[in-house]
């Protein structure tokens, strides 16, 4: 299947973004870790029945419950974490493709890898904010027109239809 040029360019700029968006994932899943272990302290030694309006004989401590589900987000991230590393390795085999010493080179990795906001980005470029976007968009050309990269592009599409 053909894809045209300008969903060549969102898929691009989506597959160079992942790295960013595995980060703010691991973030998320970090302030949930901390909101539950404030929840453990809060909750420490009420016992309750598993088993609603229940007799069973057996009752757990909250914290338990909440150790356990720590425990599971715990798992979460680190798990979160391989994709982190992974995301950041696929988004720097790409840029690899850039000259090493190119404005646009410096310009994606500010924004990608960097995970700069522009206005960062401006500043450390020194550059306008037109010239810095008008970099942005010659590097993502520069990266469309390697065969290499078109093929890295097209498995991504294919395994996120």
């Amino acid at each position: 299947m053909r894809t045209d040029s300008k969903e060549l360019i969102v898929a691009m700029k989506k597959y160079l973004e992942q790295y960013y968006k595995a980060k703010l994932k691991r973030k998320q899943l970090e302030v949930r870790l901390k909101n539950f272990r404030e929840e453990m302290v809060e909750a420490k030694g009420i016992n309750y029945s598993p088993v609603p309006g229940g007799q069973s004989g057996f009752t757990t401590s909250k914290t338990e419950d909440y150790v356990v589900r720590a425990l599971e987000i715990e798992d979460r991230i680190m798990k979160q974490q391989v994709e982190v590393q992974r995301s950041m390795l696929a988004v720097m085999e790409v840029m690899d493709f850039l000259p090493i010493d190119s404005v646009e080179r410096s310009v994606l990795e500010y924004r990608h890898i960097d995970c700069l906001p522009w206005k960062f980005i401006i500043a450390r470029m020194s550059y306008s904010k037109a010239s810095c976007h008008n970099y942005y968009n010659a590097g993502i050309d520069m990266l469309l027109g390697c065969v290499k990269v078109q093929e890295t592009l097209q498995k991504y599409i294919e395994s996120n239809k």
